[in-house]
């Protein structure tokens, strides 16, 4: 007698005849929904009573270790290298991809870490019945409609979250279970391309009943930042903290997504792509300069280390265009984030130009590369890809202002600052005309996203004159003029984006970010200029301007319209706001009156202290401009924060 074949959960309990095709039926494919197969589908459960000594019955999920680590990338220096001059590769080159992505075989053993699959499926459970799924993806797509979107993972956040809207079809007891099985099952299967393969085959492999616990940490990353950029929702939340609850949770089922995937020691591109974002979403949650973020952005460039992404990419075989331009970016993006935030906290960057193939994605927005100079498409448009051309390219040469740094003793060092400044100058000239901001940024009439992108290329060109002049200081409270004009340009520049907030959209790094680095250290430059000046007509700048500017940006911090008490960089541009209340009290109470800046002794001992780390415009940097001899008459010392 031939043995029963089980219909599919979708099937069985919609009473539709279903064909049994493994591992997806006929119906599900259609449907492009989830094909869930029990395991004893015609046993019965008996029905006991419930005991305190026996949990509820619940689908078990034994870990099966792989016994041996996935290597990943292995360089020039590794025992691999050594080796295959005895027993060459058959394909001539160890190929990343697939080594890092593994075979059907392996992948059958990799079953992630069960402690962290049931509390994701924990988190899932009451993430879906707290809010409706399909509102979630209203959030989302209504984010994407203002232009804002993930930068690295821009071509999937849609089709992500029309994926997961129609992902939970059932809520039966333990339906989080079994979902989280099926998502840890898709996690564990390779991601299969070769050089014909496109953008839509490759998607479609973590898309509808192929969703994986990636494609969750994509939709959840989305919402997470849609919840930052809109501040009201009322299908979801319509108070401040149902919002933050929303984010948290968002958040909290993003990092469970990661680490599951991650767990399956089957690092691959896509989960590189979460895991870049989720290191994003940290940095809004938990703020700039929270451990967190530092680790997640570490643990992101290990990543890449390990994918071999840091060598040359276009060596590789048969990797079709759109995957190695998705790399490059992937590259590139971090690579900037290495920078920016080492710069930010007076940190060493852990990803250098000496050890990597610097590289950055060309689809339309480079037409060439030579070297180090790239040339721009001239009908190039404003997007996250040109926004990480430019960053990356900028980044590139913080990145040798930092080095010069370390030589700043070396006679050579006014020579080779002068050749970064210049190839700055050659950098921003060849940009396409469009992409340059020549006027106020309020003139502008372009679309909200345009205008952000705009701001922000101008402000990462003066960053990096910013920082060769902050190089070439003896000591920070004697800032030249060079340094004056560029740091009031990056001060008026960050107070339009303030001012223009509501009519902006987030071009790939947000308003805070851009306040707190950099316009917190050009606003620390312009007092340390007006303190060592004594009359009202300070060279290189417009003392009005000066004073109007820092008056907005301390009105508009102190009245909570770009932060509030409780949000991630509160503390740092809170003390730094409240030294420059203090300057301007103290200037308007001298107005029309020589300044006495102090005895002369007191200056110097402050200077000294003040001058220990040219680079750190953290809060012990507000502190110790608030010590000023000048300004200590008005009111007692800074609280803490």
């Amino acid at each position: 007698m031939a043995s029963r074949l089980a219909a599919c959960e979708s099937c069985r309990k919609a009473k539709l005849a279903c064909d049994h095709q493994q591992p997806v039926c006929s119906r599900c494919q259609k449907s492009r929904g989830v094909c869930i197969y029990r395991t004893a589908p015609f046993k019965r459960r008996r029905v006991e009573k419930p005991s305190v000594r026996s949990p509820d019955p619940s689908p078990s999920f034994e870990p099966r270790r792989n016994l041996y680590p996935n290597p990943g990338y292995l360089g020039s220096s590794s025992h691999a290298a050594i080796f295959k001059h005895i027993t060459p590769s058959t394909d001539g080159e160890q190929s990343t991809s697939t080594q890092l992505l593994g075979s059907d075989n392996a992948s059958s053993q990799w079953v992630g870490d069960n402690h962290l699959l049931l509390q994701g499926a924990d988190i899932l459970r009451h993430l879906l019945t707290t809010y409706s799924l399909s509102a979630m993806k209203d959030l989302v797509l209504f984010w994407l409609a203002k232009g804002a979107n993930l930068a690295l993972a821009e071509p999937f956040v849609a089709q992500c979250a029309e994926s997961i809207s129609q992902l939970f079809t059932t809520h039966d007891e333990n339906w989080h279970l079994v979902y989280a099985q099926r998502l840890l099952q898709n996690s564990a299967r390779p991601l299969q391309f070769d050089a014909s393969a496109d953008l839509q085959s490759f998607s479609a492999q973590f898309l509808d009943h192929h969703a994986r616990w990636e494609t969750l940490g994509i939709f959840f990353a989305a919402v997470s930042r849609a919840t930052i950029d809109i501040p009201f929702f009322p299908l979801l939340y319509n108070t401040e903290e149902q919002q933050y609850t929303l984010r948290r949770l968002a958040t909290k089922l993003s990092d469970f997504s990661l680490e599951i995937s991650l767990s399956l020691d089957c690092l691959n591109d896509l989960q590189l792509i979460v895991q870049y974002e989720n290191f994003i979403v940290h940095s809004y949650v938990d703020g700039d300069q929270s451990y967190h973020t530092w680790r997640k952005l570490g643990d992101v460039i290990s990543s890449t280390f390990a994918l071999g992404y840091h060598e040359n990419l276009e060596a590789k075989p048969e990797i079709p265009l759109f995957l190695m331009d998705l790399r490059k970016t992937a590259f590139a993006r971090i690579y900037s984030a290495d920078k920016n935030i080492a710069i930010f906290l007076g940190r060493p960057p852990r990803m250098n130009k000496r050890f990597c193939h610097f590289q950055i994605p060309s689809d339309g927005t480079i037409l060439r590369s030579i070297g180090c100079h790239f040339t721009w498409h001239p009908d190039a448009r404003a997007g996250y890809r040109a926004d990480t051309c430019w960053s990356a390219l900028c980044a590139s040469l913080k990145e040798e202002v930092w080095e010069l740094l370390q030589d700043k003793q070396d006679a050579d060092c006014v020579r080779r600052a002068s050749v970064i400044q210049r190839r700055a100058e050659e950098q921003w000239e060849a940009l396409p005309p469009q992409f340059r901001l020549e006027s106020s940024l309020k003139q502008c009439a372009q679309s909200p996203f345009d205008r952000d992108f705009l701001a922000h290329v101008r402000l990462n060109h003066l960053h990096v004159l910013f920082l060769l002049r902050l190089l070439l200081l003896n000591t920070l409270t004697e800032p030249d003029i060079p340094i004056i004009e560029t740091a009031g340009q990056m001060l008026a520049l960050v107070v339009e984006l303030i001012l223009l907030r509501d009519q902006l959209t987030n071009s790939g790094t947000g308003l805070i970010w851009k306040v707190a680095y950099y316009g917190l250290p050009a606003a620390g430059i312009i007092l340390l200029a007006l303190l060592k000046q004594h009359s009202h007509s300070t060279r290189g700048m417009s003392r009005t301007k000066i004073l109007r500017d820092l008056s907005v940006f301390v009105a508009e911090v102190q009245i909570g319209t770009i932060v509030k008490t409780g949000d991630a960089n509160y503390a740092l541009l809170s003390k730094a706001t409240q030294t420059m209340q203090r300057f301007l009290d103290s200037f308007n109470s001298d107005a029309g009156q020589p300044h006495d800046g102090g005895s002369d002794d007191a200056n110097e001992d402050w200077a000294a202290l003040l001058s220990q780390d040219l680079w750190d415009f953290e809060a012990g940097f507000w502190q110790s401009l608030a010590d000023h001899p000048s300004l200590l008459v008005l009111d007692p010392p800074l609280p803490n924060v």
